[in-house]
């Protein structure tokens, strides 16, 4: 059975709480204090129950009873296939903030309230169902990662239905007003972030695409860019048109550097996500835009390639869709609009 201890006052000696001990040979020794006796013995008797039958199953860690998902966390953050992600620099930022929230919080009692309580308190925050679903998917990964590492016990598995619905996507593009405004704030920022404004609307890369392009990958005098790794896993070569050559001709004269990353800060370090959203809210503040996101910039270069004789086909190449579902967001732009084809047609039909 487990171990219930009374804990007194030194002063008055009255019961202040109860202590739980569970000690299971294979597992290192759980103390948690309650305020009542039942509480206490409750907690103690489900805890012996799951960790004995986890070691009849076996694969499980020694310090699983005290494992806290703060621990979990960095050491999913830790692993080599972890770290080798593209996603990886985001992934950390979620996951970073489930351990500043919950981390002090034992793995094995984390369950589908407090992963609800935490959804809450992001949707309270001021973020929306898409990127609160974010904060969710991160942590789903590292549960199903520890699962299979033998941090928590694999029939316990991450809460189902927590997500939050989507609204269709939206799709927010710069006008022409506000694109000179945009412009203007870039450059007056920085070569580095007027070049990574203008690379953007230029040829829709991600951002993910964008950041991680190397010299190697474009070619100022043939005027394109190579994505050696994309969302798709399909690498593609796009068109640089001239304003984007001219802004990263400047920005590699700036840098002086041949080789390497492109978008660098310091003494050549690659930018950072976090570096590059938290310039780009200066830049936007002061170019007075109003809800707009840096992934909006390629929502732009698809509308101007539309609304300039673009069709869908070409849009999605251009922007690396895999299905052509998704290039039909930005059929509105398209309908209605000639293409060379119809002065043949008309031709035939006046003869």
């Amino acid at each position: 059975m487990p171990t219930v201890i009374k804990r007194r006052s030194k002063k008055t000696n009255r019961i202040t709480g109860y202590l739980a001990q569970v000690r299971i040979a294979g597992f290192k020794p759980t103390f948690q204090t309650f305020p009542t006796k039942k509480a206490a013995r409750a907690w103690a008797n489900d805890l012996q129950s799951m960790l004995r039958e986890q070691r009849k199953r076996g694969g499980v860690r020694a310090d699983l009873s005290s494992l806290t998902l703060g621990a979990l966390l960095l050491e999913f953050l830790a692993d080599a296939e972890t770290a080798r992600l593209k996603s990886f620099d985001d992934l950390h930022r979620l996951c970073c903030w489930w351990i500043q929230t919950y981390g002090t919080a034992r793995a094995v009692e984390f369950g589908v309230l407090q992963v609800r309580e935490g959804r809450d308190k992001l949707s309270k925050g001021g973020r929306g169902p898409a990127t609160t679903n974010r904060y969710l998917s991160a942590l789903r990964s590292a549960w199903n990662w520890a699962r299979s590492a033998g941090l928590v016990p694999t029939n316990q598995l991450f809460p189902s239905r927590v997500m939050l619905t989507e609204p269709r996507g939206r799709t927010r593009f710069l006008n022409d007003d506000e694109l000179g405004r945009l412009l203007k704030a870039a450059r007056e920022a920085s070569d580095l972030m007027y070049a990574a404004v203008v690379t953007s609307i230029a040829t829709g890369l991600r951002q993910g695409e964008l950041l991680r392009l190397d010299w190697s990958d474009v070619d100022l005098t043939g005027r394109t860019v190579r994505i050696r790794e994309s969302k798709t896993d399909e690498p593609r070569t796009v068109h640089l048109p001239e304003s984007a050559c001219t802004a990263l001709s400047a920005l590699k004269r700036a840098k002086v550097r041949a080789i390497g990353p492109v978008f660098i800060v310091g003494d050549g370090v690659r930018l950072k996500k976090s570096t590059l959203e938290a310039r780009w809210i200066s830049v936007r503040t002061a170019a007075g835009l109003k809800d707009f996101h840096w992934h909006d910039l390629r929502h732009s270069c698809a509308s101007i390639l539309a609304q300039n004789g673009a069709n869908l086909m070409q849009i999605g190449a251009q922007l690396g869709h895999k299905s052509p579902s998704v290039t039909q967001r930005y059929s509105h732009l398209v309908q209605g609009a000639a293409i060379p084809a119809h002065s043949a047609l008309d031709t035939k039909l006046r003869g």
